[in-house]
């Protein structure tokens, strides 16, 4: 029996020789990368960080191609901020790939505010959790925290998220 080890099916799937691929075809775009990514992905990438560290890296740096591997949600909120900028997303691909191209989370898809204002107000859909497992899950949500505040704060991010180097 396989049990799930906490990837996220999105950023699983980039696969860095697609990625290799994709660069050869733009050779001046920039590679941002969300650090939820296959190591080998991350390696390939011009800045590694959350959502929001990715916006600022497209806002900030001088170049104006950029291939993205993260959620594809995200292109529209790039090209919108970055006019003039030109976003490519990274191509999934690999043995469980569904798709060459579906950077895509039903999940995160059915995030709203106005679900998470109601769920908030009402406290409906809670989800309990053994408390057993609570350190356990907490882990990524700390690592990917830590790693964020130290991109932020300039400092290494060698050894905070297990697989990835410095950033």
């Amino acid at each position: 029996m396989v049990f799930w080890n906490g990837a996220c099916i999105v950023h699983d799937e980039f696969k860095a020789f697609e990625l290799e691929a994709l660069k050869k075809e733009h050779p001046g775009a920039k590679v941002l990368v969300h650090p939820e990514s296959p190591a080998d992905v991350v390696a390939l990438a011009d800045a590694v960080g959350s959502t929001s560290a990715i916006l600022k890296a497209a806002r900030e740096m001088d170049a104006t191609e950029f291939i993205v591997a993260t959620d594809n949600g995200m292109m529209h909120k790039l090209r919108t901020l970055n006019p003039g900028k030109t976003f490519y997303e990274a191509p999934t691909a690999g043995n469980s790939a569904t798709c060459k191209s579906c950077a895509h989370c039903p999940w995160m898809a059915m995030n709203g505010l106005a679900d998470v204002a109601r769920v908030l107000e009402t406290g409906a859909n809670a989800i309990h959790v053994d408390p057993a497992l609570i350190p356990r899950a907490r882990q990524p949500i700390d690592r990917m925290l830590a790693f964020t505040a130290a991109l932020k704060n300039g400092q290494p991010t060698a050894g905070l998220v297990p697989g990835i180097g410095a950033a």
